[in-house]
């Protein structure tokens, strides 16, 4: 059931489980606990469709390193963010979750293997085939022999991608038709409220664009926004302290991290046909399979490098493309595609074009990428936690009456070096390979600019609620809950103690699908005790 806060009469509402946020890991945990036979309330402040008053309180003041994803990748609306992305999905490596000695602060107190299983069922939330593993080879299957790198320092992988990414369009029906799930929308969370002894979340203070205020009480809280967000809020739970929500260690809103990114590059494919066959994206049953280039972690641990990845940038007309997508999507949707698109595809200059890319795409399995134009190699560096890297607030305020973020990013001197080391062991490997000739930009050659001004965020904001073996180094345990707040769990990519080279969605639904099931084993354990607290009194009365 969906539920609008602005205007339903009501204003105090109660659940088991309270859910703040619909996004990614909002939609993920209701999902997941739809069966379990308990109240669960969604909360939301946006709404159906995008807002410009809503988005305006993503307002912030930035420093340090400018930050686009601050105000470009973050949606108040149901769905969150999944209202943007493209899909992609992969999960962490083994040695994201280890310590490495040359990255201070690396280690999760976690491992691959406590969150594999949560793997598995993230992959049915996101819609992903399943029975396709994550090392899955399309080139052997495809029988391409030119897709290998001599040196053990590079490797070829897929990512897998969800069919429909808007978890708002996957799921809202399982919401609606749920008869212990709601979403109430247009209900911002603007403080969480403490018990009396500090050691537990009483309730939730919600507010409304049109100022209507309410409440929510729960057993358990799930604090399940985006990074940026969820740091905000704890740092404005002032209850709890000056200092805010799970602060008393001085870390809350450290340690802010994203994916850096950098074009460096373009590559001259000695063959046209080769290098596509390599790098366009596969379809398996419908499902696409994205060509990337990754540093194996032996080789980044040698070189003191930060995991990272390579992908390849086509960036030539595409308009061919675009037409065939937009008839394909009109066809499947029953509706007529528009006369301009039918017209720019079946115009004699394009048609040997569009037969030639529906061949490829839809009997070859090959995904159509830009025939002419330049070819660019990109890379994306994870970021080496730096505690001055940080969220804080602001003394302004938005029209909610909440402090605005301020961000202060930076990227340091390891992140800049592991883009460069990756960006010359993929020129080395294409040119001996023969795949085709790299020209790099000149501050990858010669190390001797700073190119800073050339590096970007990629819209993966991680870190600022570290998660940690002990208070005095984190903000959450390794179960994802609050230290010294009992009923309060962060399903975030902020708890990400590091952020790995991988699209975070993955691991973040991972990670609400076990915080579901410990809240859940949690509840019956409590219900059990309470259930024999009383049997011992009614038997203590007869007696």
């Amino acid at each position: 059931m969906f539920i609008d806060f602005s205007t339903v009469d009501k204003a105090s509402f109660e659940a088991d489980i309270c859910i703040i946020g619909a996004g990614a890991a909002g939609f993920s945990s209701a999902v997941t606990l739809m069966n379990s036979g308990l109240k669960i309330l969604v909360v939301e402040g946006g709404g159906h469709g995008v807002n410009a008053r809503a988005q305006a309180l993503h307002t912030a003041i930035l420093s340090g390193h400018p930050h686009s994803g601050i105000h470009e990748a973050r949606a108040r609306i149901i769905g969150g963010t999944t209202t943007k992305w493209g899909g992609q999905a992969l999960p962490f490596m083994k040695e994201d979750f280890e310590g490495r000695p040359h990255v201070e602060l690396s280690g999760w107190p976690v491992t691959l293997d406590d969150l594999k299983p949560y793997y598995k069922e993230a992959e049915t939330i996101l819609g992903t085939d399943h029975s396709v593993p994550f090392n899955y080879n399309p080139w052997k299957r495809s029988n391409i022999t030119n897709a290998a790198f001599l040196n053990q320092g590079l490797k070829l992988f897929v990512t897998k991608w969800c069919k429909v990414p808007n978890f708002a369009d996957q799921h809202s029906d399982k919401i609606e038709s749920g008869s212990n799930i709601s979403l109430l929308y247009n209900a911002n969370v603007v403080e969480v409220l403490p018990t009396d002894d500090f050691g537990s979340v009483k309730s939730l203070r919600i507010r409304a664009l049109n100022k209507k205020e309410g409440t929510i009480k729960a057993r358990f809280f799930i604090a399940a926004g985006g990074a940026l967000e969820t740091v905000r809020l704890f740092l404005a739970s002032k209850k709890f302290g000056a200092a805010g929500l799970g602060n008393s260690s001085g870390l809350a809103g450290c340690y802010f991290q994203d994916h850096v990114a950098a074009t460096v590059g373009e590559v001259l494919p000695t063959s046209a046909k080769k290098f596509h066959d390599i790098f366009d994206p596969f379809y398996k049953d419908g499902f696409k399979y994205l060509p990337r280039i990754k540093l194996t972690p032996l080789y980044a641990a040698k070189q003191q490098a930060l995991h990272a990845s390579a992908q390849i940038l086509f960036a030539g007309d595409n308009t061919v493309i675009t037409d065939i997508k937009n008839i394909l999507s009109a066809v499947k949707n029953k509706k007529a595609p528009a006369l301009r698109i039918l017209w720019s595809a079946l115009a004699p200059l394009k048609l040997a074009g569009v037969i030639k890319t529906l061949w490829r795409w839809k009997i070859n399995k090959r995904g159509p990428s830009a025939g002419k134009g330049p070819i660019w190699l990109e890379v994306h560096s994870e970021q080496n936690p730096l505690r001055e890297s940080r969220v804080s607030l602001s003394e302004t305020v938005d029209e909610l009456d909440v402090p605005k973020i301020c961000l202060h990013w930076i990227i340091s001197d390891m992140t800049i070096e592991t883009i460069r080391k990756t960006a010359l062991l993929v020129k080395s490997e294409f040119e001996s390979t023969n795949i085709g000739k790299v020209i790099l930009e000149p501050w990858v050659e010669d190390g001797a600019v700073n190119p800073s001004c050339l590096l970007t965020d990629v819209y993966h904001q991680c870190g600022g609620l570290k998660m940690a073996a002990s208070d005095k180094d984190g903000v959450v345990d390794s179960s994802c809950k609050v230290y010294g707040i009992n009923n309060l769990y962060v399903a975030s990519s902020a708890v990400f103690p590091t952020s790995s080279f991988s699209n975070p969605t993955m691991t973040i639904i991972a990670l609400s699908i076990r915080i579901c099931r410990t809240i859940e084993e949690r509840i019956k354990k409590e219900n059990l005790l309470f259930s024999g607290m009383k049997i011992f009194k009614h038997e203590k009365d007869v007696a």
